[in-house]
């Protein structure tokens, strides 16, 4: 199942790295270099494999590491509501 951008998140960038806040829960993330490559991916919905590609073609990092990282910042970003569990249009 892909994750998406919450459609209501409103993101500035500053320095290269995101930070996000979600006007209806009044919650914010502020987003590492490693988040800010992911919330750029996520311009168009995409699944845990396609991200981890992606991101090990920008980082020199081995697949395991890059999934497990990846699919934790996924889930604290889902719970606060940044991102979604959608479906590709």
């Amino acid at each position: 199942m892909p994750y998406q951008r919450h459609p209501d998140v409103c993101a500035a960038e500053l320095d290269g790295e995101i930070c996000l806040f979600h006007p209806h829960t009044a919650r914010y993330l502020a987003l590492n270099s490693t988040g800010s490559a992911i919330w750029h991916l996520l311009e168009q919905p995409m699944d845990l494999p396609d991200l981890v590609r992606a991101l090990q073609r920008d980082f020199e990092v081995d697949d395991g590491a890059c999934r497990d990282h990846t699919l934790a910042f996924l889930g604290e970003a889902v719970a606060c509501g940044m991102l979604q569990l959608g479906q590709v249009p």
